[in-house]
């Protein structure tokens, strides 16, 4: 769930935020970005107000949302994801909003002793563990040619592995993650799928929805297993 949304980049705002999110969860959370500078920064903000509470934080870098959302529930673990999509955003899960506001409102943060300051783990191999986690689950090949519109976001890391393992071509728009033009609008992906050789299509949004578009029809998927289970059935 959305957690956060400034169209400047504040990182006292996000130090405060990080607080509030580490108070409020007292554990270890996954942390990760998406490919703009910003989203990096806003990330190291985000990071110094968490470990300020005693809480650890791994750190997976760059990684798609939605491949995170995957990776983090099979830890276990709650995360928070910062990204840049008209201003700089930060979603949670496995932590309440509420809750979160709340502390933040009411300034009750923990305060970690220094002895006590939360450390931070790397684990710069998430997506790759998430991927062979999946090779290792589907075995089927869909076969024809997609357009994917990775709306300048990380999902351009997802090929050409996804499309090699289950064997259809791709033709990428949008691909360029570290941008800050904004992706090319939903028309012209629409207008280029109608018009071309293409069997179905993939949008990848920066809110970590996969939009699957296939004869005329449309689904939206939140998860990497749930639209891989849906393609595996084309």
């Amino acid at each position: 769930m959305e957690l956060y949304k400034s169209e400047k980049f504040n990182p006292e705002e996000l130090a405060l935020l990080g607080r509030a999110i580490g108070t409020a969860a007292q554990g270890t959370i996954v942390v990760g970005r998406d490919g703009r500078a910003i989203s990096r920064y806003g990330k190291r903000a985000l990071v110094v107000g968490i470990v300020s509470t005693g809480s650890t934080i791994m750190d997976v870098r760059l990684i798609p949302l939605i491949a995170l959302r995957d990776f983090a529930k099979k830890k276990g673990y709650p995360f928070a994801y910062v990204y840049y999509y008209g201003g700089v955003r930060v979603e949670i899960s496995g932590i309440e909003v509420d809750e979160v506001n709340a502390i933040l409102n009411n300034r009750a943060f923990v305060e970690a002793p220094p002895n006590d300051i939360g450390a931070t783990v790397y684990y710069p191999n998430a997506l790759d563990d998430m991927l062979h986690e999946i090779f290792k689950h589907y075995e089927f090949k869909v076969g024809g040619k997609a357009l994917v519109d990775c709306m300048n976001t990380p999902a351009v890391l997802l090929f050409p592995r996804l499309s090699d393992r289950f064997g259809f071509e791709v033709e990428l728009m949008n691909d360029m993650m570290t941008t800050y033009l904004p992706p090319k609008p939903k028309e012209v992906f629409l207008q280029k799928l109608a018009k071309g050789d293409y069997d179905f299509g993939l949008r990848f949004r920066p809110d970590g929805v996969v939009e699957v578009y296939r004869n005329e029809k449309v689904k939206e998927f939140n998860s990497l297993w749930k639209f891989l289970d849906y393609i595996g059935k084309f």
